[in-house]
């Protein structure tokens, strides 16, 4: 028994089929058919039954599986943990805060890289992205550093073997519906918003306050609106006169209704991408770090 024979079971189980296992772990249905049966055999009992509908798990082989399941996972972690990914036949993963340019520059990275065909774009509160990429489970993380926030990530970049590389600096901006009646003036101050409702993404605990995506004080709202994805903050920006912040990077292809306006005086924050120390990026990763830093250049 070895951990590909597990993750073979695992990959069928999850699928269905034994035809499209084989397609998702990039290996022949014979070759994946035999090791399973090499396996069922070692075994001394039938992990699948196979039928005409489909493969289906039997009631030993349904305990096996759940174990294999949890060894699998715990191997891959440590796995991509502590080895280098190729950027070949893997899928290429980053993950990120909520950011409106995410969609346009994955479609510019495929169109000048069609090589590299699998992609998963993880958008999530600043722990779980740091955790991503300490995991191995993304090889970039993409956050902002502001002076609130920068301390504290910083220090737990630093004690989990993560280092920051600066992309862009940027200033504050405001988001509001276009029916805002703030929506009409060049810039915005901290006393403008006073007394709005707020939009703001949910973290997994308040207490983590530098870890927020937030770029102002929220104390003097009226009301909050927490959410945790982009499309319900914009459709409340654009039915509310509630305002949410970011960093103005805005594709005007991706978001109708809503306007972003710079905040008077916060220029000091920045856009970074976050990977692990001393590990080389893969082929794929340094390409797309390529294609991210020309997209803030233009």
């Amino acid at each position: 028994m070895n951990i590909q024979q597990l993750r073979y079971v695992v990959a069928i189980a999850n699928s269905g089929t034994f035809r499209e296992a084989a397609t998702n772990l990039y290996v022949s249905q014979p070759s994946l058919s035999v090791a399973v049966k090499d396996l069922e055999d070692e075994l001394g009992f039938k992990i699948f039954n196979r039928t005409t509908s489909g493969t289906h798990l039997t009631q030993r082989g349904r305990v096996f599986f759940e174990k294999a399941q949890k060894l699998v996972g715990s191997f891959d972690s440590f796995e991509n943990q502590y080895t280098q990914s190729s950027g070949k036949g893997r899928e290429f993963s980053i993950s990120s805060q909520h950011y409106d340019f995410l969609a346009p520059l994955m479609t510019r990275f495929s169109e000048k890289y069609p090589e590299f065909r699998h992609f998963r774009i993880f958008e999530s509160t600043t722990v779980q992205i740091l955790d991503e990429v300490i995991d191995g489970h993304s090889e970039l993380g993409i956050v902002y550093l502001s002076p609130q926030n920068e301390e504290g990530i910083r220090r737990k970049m630093e004690k989990q073997g993560l280092e920051a590389i600066d992309l862009i600096g940027f200033q504050t901006h405001i988001y509001l519906g276009k029916h805002h009646r703030l929506a009409s003036k060049p810039s915005l101050t901290l006393d403008d918003l006073t007394g709005l409702p707020a939009v703001l993404f949910t973290q997994e605990k308040d207490e983590y306050l530098y870890y927020s995506e937030n770029l102002v004080d929220r104390t003097e709202s009226s009301l909050i609106y927490k959410v945790t994805d982009r499309a319900t903050l914009n459709g409340i920006l654009e039915r509310t006169d509630a305002f949410a912040t970011g960093s103005g990077f805005l594709d005007s292809a991706s978001v109708n209704g809503i306007t972003v306006i710079p905040l008077e005086g916060a220029t000091d924050n920045k856009l970074v991408y976050v990977k692990r120390a001393e590990m080389a990026l893969s082929s794929c990763a340094q390409k797309f770090v390529e294609v991210m830093t020309a997209y803030f250049s233009d």
